[in-house]
């Protein structure tokens, strides 16, 4: 399975842990639809911080995804509800490490 296919299937488990071992140990994601919401966009760095996110906003159902489409090896759209605000966004590998992880991940509004 592609990297984006797997950030896409975690996201729709909720699998926080798996989510974050996606990530290098510096990973970046980096997330700007917020931006039209009540809340403002993310900017995580580290394995360990974007497993501890996404745990937070899927127990507190803060974050989810719907109607994902992947468009290439690198890139997929989906609808993310961020609290009960609805936006079209487009998710894109920026970087892969050497073993397949990702570097960095953006985000942002379709």
């Amino acid at each position: 399975m592609k990297p984006i296919e797997t950030f896409i299937e975690m996201i729709e488990n909720k699998d926080f842990t798996a989510l974050g071992e996606l990530f290098t140990e510096d990973g970046h994601y980096c997330d700007y639809c917020p931006n039209g919401t009540a809340q403002h966009e993310y900017h995580l760095y580290g394995r360990e911080a974007i497993s501890m996110f996404f745990r937070n906003k899927f127990l507190f159902r803060q974050y989810s995804i719907m109607e994902s489409v992947i468009l290439s090896d690198k890139r997929a759209e989906f609808i993310a509800s961020f609290g009960g605000y609805h936006i079209m966004a487009i998710a894109t590998l920026q970087q892969l490490s050497g073993d397949g992880h990702i570097k960095r991940l953006t985000v942002r509004p379709k």
